[in-house]
């Protein structure tokens, strides 16, 4: 997966598989403590993190992100027709919205330990985050039992058996190749490039074209890439004007794409997310 950067900082992004509505996420539901469920795993890892930087002479607020996701939101996610057209009519594929348009999921400086760390000069944040992932590698240890490296190492893990699941379960599924195909012939007879009817592919394959397209602008523009991670980039600085043009032929694209597909997508998204739910759960995070 291509991940765009801002310039002001780099961060380590998990892969979003359920594209078509948007890479958003319903807050996990409360179990209660220590029930061991999928859902108060994020919390237990939480709880283990703190622990482990008291003792390393520490200040760690256990803090899960609450996110909230409306009707509409959850709709579109599972591939409901109208509520896909309203987001799509708006943001295409979610690749060229303007940055003030976008919505995270939660923010950084809502963590208590934002401010925490905030406090601390150059030396003893450097100390803080070093002591911080080590911590966190060895609550996921310990409450789910993944030997993980790092936040980075960790995505890997948890996207490698996303993609085992999606290719064993639903890429060979005879129901979902045929709804595939059917959209695969829709779209070329649009005049648009299709190279694979993997149900997989005919998912991403919009927001992959419009990704590469931005990918290509990043690599052309001013701003060297080096020392990136392979696959990353900063994302370009374009005028309002040109971004508009690119978001309305995007618009377009993601358009057509979902009249194809109004068929294949909720056979498919359901049970991708599904897919996804799970493995997050099995590492201690709450989608």
């Amino acid at each position: 997966m291509i991940v765009m950067l801002t310039r002001s900082r780099l961060a380590v992004a998990a892969f979003c598989l359920i594209s078509a509505a948007g890479c958003t996420s319903p807050a996990p539901e409360k179990q209660p403590a220590g029930s061991g469920s999928g859902s108060d795993k994020p919390q237990l890892i939480q709880v283990a993190i703190a622990n482990c930087m008291k003792g390393k002479g520490f200040k760690y607020v256990p803090w899960v992100p609450k996110v909230e996701m409306g009707e509409g939101a959850r709709k579109a996610m599972l591939g409901d027709y109208e509520e896909m057209r309203k987001d799509r009519s708006e943001n295409g594929f979610g690749i060229f919205v303007p940055s003030a348009n976008r919505k995270p999921l939660w923010k950084e400086s809502d963590s208590p330990n934002s401010a925490i760390k905030n406090q601390l000069s150059e030396a003893q944040l450097a100390s803080y985050d070093k002591a911080l992932t080590g911590c966190r590698i060895q609550a996921v240890k310990q409450v789910t039992g993944k030997v993980v490296a790092s936040d980075a190492d960790l995505a890997e893990q948890e996207n490698k058996l996303i993609q085992q699941a999606i290719e064993r379960d639903l890429n060979g599924d005879p129901t979902l190749i045929e709804l595939a195909s059917a959209m695969g012939d829709c779209l070329k007879g649009k005049g648009y490039r299709v190279d694979s009817l993997r149900p997989s592919d005919m998912e991403r394959r919009g927001s992959k074209e419009f990704e590469e397209q931005k990918r290509r602008i990043a690599l052309n523009d001013d701003i060297p890439e080096n020392g990136l991670p392979e696959g990353r980039y900063y994302e370009p600085h374009l005028s309002a004007a040109t971004t508009k043009q690119y978001l309305a032929k995007e618009v377009k694209a993601a358009l057509d794409d979902l009249e194809c597909g109004k068929d294949f997508y909720p056979a498919y998204l359901p049970r991708t997310t599904e897919i996804a739910y799970r493995v997050s759960a099995e590492f201690g995070k709450g989608l």
